[in-house]
């Protein structure tokens, strides 16, 4: 993958631009295995979500389009709820609510509304490109949280950074602090000089409302 490939992954991202899925970003990132285990789920709820989506796309009505989304969502997140309590019960318990929680997710939700516009090998690749982007972010924030703020990785213990631990990095608001900083170097770094003096509002939003992308390529 070229540097220029790789910049637009990061760049991208709509964890980090759009701020989709933001909650779990901030509430299941206090450990590198809850919030790995968050960004696995998620990506399997996109993925088996988006092919059923996709696959049935025709034999569901327009007005009801909403309401299959979100019943086919929410029961992969059941599936996956109950796999990881029977496999994986540590994990479960780290992740909380915010598993419950992604039946809802507007990250997970976008993706299964994309699928039902396009065809089953389409919402595969989508939900896997959206789904890995979720999960490494995800593990970016879960390895600076425990890392910086209980001085371990992955539940084993750092012994020469246990005694210069940032405790508030494992609360709540750590998780809002580690969140901004990634999004703002992010934002920072990959910052598309196209979309400048075309409106506050669009650029800090990382959408293209003021202008069409045949603008942005001019």
């Amino acid at each position: 993958m070229s540097e220029k490939k790789l910049r637009n992954v990061i760049a991208e991202n709509p964890l980090l631009i759009l701020f989709l899925g933001a909650c779990p970003a901030m509430g299941a990132t206090t450990t590198v295995l809850g919030a790995v285990g968050m960004g696995v789920a998620a990506l399997v709820v996109m993925l088996l979500s988006g092919i059923v989506i996709a696959a049935l796309k025709k034999a569901i009505p327009e007005c009801a389009r909403i309401p299959a989304y979100v019943i086919i969502i929410t029961g992969f997140v059941s599936l996956v709820q109950m796999v990881m309590n029977a496999f994986l019960p540590d994990v479960y318990q780290m992740m909380g609510i915010y598993l419950t929680v992604a039946a809802v997710n507007l990250l997970i939700f976008g993706t299964g509304e994309d699928a039902g516009k396009g065809s089953v090998g389409t919402a595969v690749a989508d939900a896997l490109k959206t789904g890995l982007r979720f999960l490494v972010v995800l593990a970016v924030m879960g390895i600076i949280r425990e890392v910086l703020g209980e001085g371990s990785f992955a539940g084993m213990e750092i012994p020469f950074l246990t005694d210069y631990t940032i405790p508030v990095l494992t609360m709540a608001p750590g998780g809002f602090i580690i969140y901004s900083i990634v999004a703002a170097v992010i934002s920072k770094l990959h910052k598309n000089p196209a979309l400048e003096g075309k409106g506050a509002a669009c650029a800090a939003a990382g959408i293209a409302c003021c202008c069409n992308k045949e603008e942005v390529e001019q």
